[in-house]
């Protein structure tokens, strides 16, 4: 097994999910107007991938700990690559949304490259790979941005699809003959729990995303309530069952848990800010999908320094207090950016 490889790979899956993500939010408002879409129905486009990756990606370790990483991982590269293939071809925005869901589904099935390089790598060398395939998150996030102004511009909206398929060919390529399981655990899957946690993953969304578009209604009110509910619910049964999906007990380690409430912010914070800024500067201001694509690049690059920065910080610092301010840092600087962004777009 060629260690450089299974990073190559590894890196790759990571680099194509954060591009997928930029690269289709900056192409949004072109996809909705070249299908006849109104605003609300082509945001499903972003949505659907979202949700499905939410709500697939908690049981993915315990799945490739029964089947065998290898097979999950390669098995998500391929139907990523299908998915993105049929997407380019979409003949109307719901065709586009249901292939969008089925990229999904690949996409939270590589979603176990971490326990990969756990695998693969002995500790001595883990730090350093999985520093590669968080710089390949950065990248690919800058990438989808600069990539989906040139091709949106200059060659249409369905070449954002088409350029996943020859990466995921070599992807796939490389992964089948490299990527090799080490070892599989005898562990059962949590059935109720995971039931449990699509459904409630799946209402809480969907019914804020029909009271925002529709209003309120006693059935979208229902919804929520019910996905609400199930959540304690969620949590009950995990503390029950012998081998649960989620832990309840991790939560109580303050480091994990202000790093999840950090990731949380920061996620809230930044694809917030990046849907409202490329609405209004497409939308209201009326510019290009590449001049767009130019003004959002500094806040990626600024991103990929940082990270680099601050993680090794965090190794020589790790500090409740400093996560404090990390977590603050996360969740002020996106809405100040946006503060800044107002103030001078008045003002031109």
């Amino acid at each position: 097994m060629n260690t450089k490889l299974v990073l190559l790979v590894l890196s790759l899956g990571t680099l194509m999910a954060a591009v997928d993500t930029t690269i289709v939010l900056l192409a949004l408002p072109t996809i909705a107007l070249d299908l006849h879409a109104d605003l609300l129905t082509s945001i499903w486009v972003l949505l659907s991938y979202l949700l499905v990756l939410a709500v697939l990606t908690t049981q993915t370790g315990r799945i490739s700990d029964i089947i065998g990483r290898s097979k999950i991982y390669n098995s998500g590269f391929i139907i990523f690559t299908l998915a993105s293939a049929l997407a380019s071809a979409s003949a109307n925005i719901y065709e586009l949304i249901v292939f969008r869901v089925i990229q999904a589904i690949g996409g939270a099935l590589t979603a176990n490259n971490n326990a990969i390089i756990a695998d693969v790598f002995p500790p001595n060398e883990r730090g350093r790979a999985f520093g590669i395939t968080s710089l390949g998150w950065n990248i690919g996030a800058l990438l989808g941005i600069v990539l989906g102004g040139i091709l949106t511009t200059f060659f249409g909206w369905r070449f954002i699809f088409y350029i996943n398929v020859p990466i995921g060919i070599v992807a796939v390529v490389i992964g089948l003959r490299e990527i090799k399981d080490v070892n599989k655990a005898k562990v059962s899957l949590d059935i109720p729990g995971a039931v449990i946690l699509r459904v409630s993953l799946t209402l809480i969304p969907l019914a804020v995303m029909f009271i925002a578009a529709n209003g309120v209604s006693m059935e979208y009110i229902v919804k929520l309530l019910v996905g609400l509910l199930l959540l304690p619910a969620f949590i009950y049964n995990e503390t029950k069952v012998k081998m649960p999906i989620i832990n309840p007990s991790v939560f109580k380690i303050r480091l994990l848990s202000f790093s999840l409430i950090s990731s949380f912010l920061q996620g809230v914070g930044a694809l917030a800010l990046t849907f409202l800024l490329i609405t209004y500067l497409q939308g209201v201001r009326g510019l290009s999908p590449l001049d767009s694509s130019l003004l959002l690049t500094p806040s990626y690059i600024i991103a990929s320094v940082l990270v680099q920065i601050m993680g090794r910080r965090a190794d020589k610092k790790l500090s409740q207090s400093y996560y404090r301010n990390w977590i603050a840092l996360h969740f002020c600087i996106p809405y100040a950016i946006l503060f800044l962004n107002n103030t001078f777009s008045s003002s031109v």
